[in-house]
């Protein structure tokens, strides 16, 4: 069995970041379908949609993944419930440039970015 402890602050700073509410998705893969940088072997972005609902914080923060969506969008415009998948990978992606970026780095890549 295995043991999942979800991190609820996590979930609840995201789904604000994001202006998503996590609850809704249904993980049904419409935003994997939909997106041209998802290979089959990888799941991206259902994956991280899954950690992100279950707050498996240590397993999103570890995740290479995070960094290949563009905003495109298409992810967003198929998702049957409205979750807005883009947005919750660009929160994941401002959680780990404000938790894990010095001051001056952070504020320098979010320029450029």
């Amino acid at each position: 069995m295995i043991d999942v402890q979800p991190d609820i602050r996590f979930i609840e700073e995201i789904k604000k970041s994001g202006n998503s509410d996590l609850s809704t998705c249904i993980q049904c893969g419409s935003c994997t379908a939909a997106c041209s940088l998802s290979v089959s072997e990888e799941r991206f972005p259902r994956k991280e949609m899954i950690w992100a609902c279950w707050g498996l914080k240590d397993m999103l923060l570890a995740d290479a993944d995070l960094w290949l969506c563009h905003q495109c969008g298409d992810c967003t415009k198929t998702c049957p419930r409205g979750v807005r998948p883009g947005d919750v990978l660009a929160a994941l992606r401002k959680y780990v440039m404000n938790h894990f970026v010095p001051g001056d780095t952070r504020n320098t890549l979010s320029y450029q970015i």
